[in-house]
């Protein structure tokens, strides 16, 4: 059987993770080895892998080396494929435009980020254009619907296919639909998944202040990515400048998975306007949880979700507490057990994927 190699170019704990338990915890079980076993990982901090005994994972402590080890392991083993979950590795989307990668050999998974290009630094602009190119080097690729449609206007003829990032939602945890606030109630409005800049949190209070005025709280994670205390500070800055003291809650630390969920069953709305696709794992909780979502028009996952009749608001619709309670009344009439990138449902997907990268299937 066809050797399938997995490789995680970025470090980016929280998702490689996320990935990584899926792959050890339900795909090892249902799947043949050589499909899920083998992986290539960038981590500074290996020491969660220990937990990961179905697995066998090779570490690297950055981009270059792991880069260099795909070639050599793509020279000195013909037959192995390579499936690319993610990634924003330079090295590897170069080794692709020239060549050290055959095409039929590597499939992408592609997660958001890698489809984008907002910097305007000319050194990025140029890199883009290379990325882009290297981007139609591959076999096949996985994305939602959204993102499958941006990466067809740029590479029509690769084949692709649907596939949803395995969000963690598990089983024994209780997803009950949140209680209709009282009339007289703020509104919680969670702002962003996180405390990348792609989130756009400025934008996102400003437009909040505009649709609410100061008649709401927010609650802002920025726990996450490490060492962005100067962008905290600078959206702590923003907030002041909209909303009185003790209205805007900045996190500044991760939770715990299960502090997450009581977080996000407290809030009234999800308000997400980042122009390309992430966060689908808080996007889910929420839905589940029967909490409305505002997008920006500008993230391709609308279309993903309107195709499940999952109601979304966009920022640029007018926005008060009747238009929330009436989205809150659509999500408790959705039955969410449909939905194709909730769990399970995104596993036959996950099954078939396997079977294309592997060469086994088209």
């Amino acid at each position: 059987m066809t050797l399938l190699i997995h490789v995680l170019g970025s470090d980016i704990p929280h998702h490689n993770l996320t990935v990584l338990r899926f792959f050890n915890e339900t795909l090892a079980a249902v799947c043949p080895l050589d499909q899920t076993r083998h992986f290539m990982v960038v981590a500074a901090d290996s020491s969660p892998f220990a937990a990961f005994e179905r697995l066998t994972i090779e570490r690297f402590t950055d981009k270059k080396s792991l880069a260099r080890a795909v070639f050599r392991r793509a020279a000195a083993d013909p037959s192995a494929r390579f499936f690319l979950h993610g990634q924003f590795n330079p090295g590897l989307w170069l080794g692709l435009l020239t060549g050290k990668l055959e095409p039929e050999r590597v499939a992408w998974h592609i997660w958001g980020a890698d489809l984008y290009e907002e910097s305007t630094r000319l050194k990025h602009r140029l890199f883009y254009q290379l990325r882009r190119r290297a981007q139609g080097k591959v076999g096949h690729v996985f994305a939602t619907e959204g993102d499958r449609s941006v990466y067809r206007r740029r590479h029509p003829t690769v084949a692709s296919s649907l596939l949803y990032f395995p969000t963690r939602m598990d089983a024994h945890l209780q997803y009950p639909p949140q209680e209709p606030p009282a009339d007289d109630a703020m509104p919680i409005i969670l702002v962003g998944n996180s405390g990348d800049p792609a989130n756009r949190h400025g934008d996102a209070l400003k437009a909040i202040y505009q649709q609410f005025g100061t008649e709401v709280k927010l609650v802002v994670p920025m726990g996450y990515p490490g060492g962005n205390q100067q962008y905290i500070e600078q959206v702590r800055t923003q907030a002041a400048a909209y909303f009185p003291v003790g209205q805007v809650d900045i996190l500044t630390e991760q939770l715990a998975f299960a502090d997450y969920l009581a977080l996000l069953r407290r809030c009234s709305l999800g308000y997400f306007i980042f122009h390309r696709q992430q966060g689908i794992g808080t996007l889910s909780l929420l839905i589940r949880c029967g909490v409305p979502l505002v997008l920006s028009r500008q993230n391709p996952f609308w279309h993903d979700l309107a195709q499940q009749q999952v109601p979304v608001m966009f920022d640029t619709d007018p926005l008060d507490r009747a238009a929330l309670a009436a989205a809150r009344r659509q999500l408790q009439d959705l039955d969410t057990g449909k939905i194709a990138f909730f769990y399970p449902n995104y596993l036959q997907g996950w099954l078939r994927a396997l079977t294309i990268a592997a060469g086994d299937g088209s």
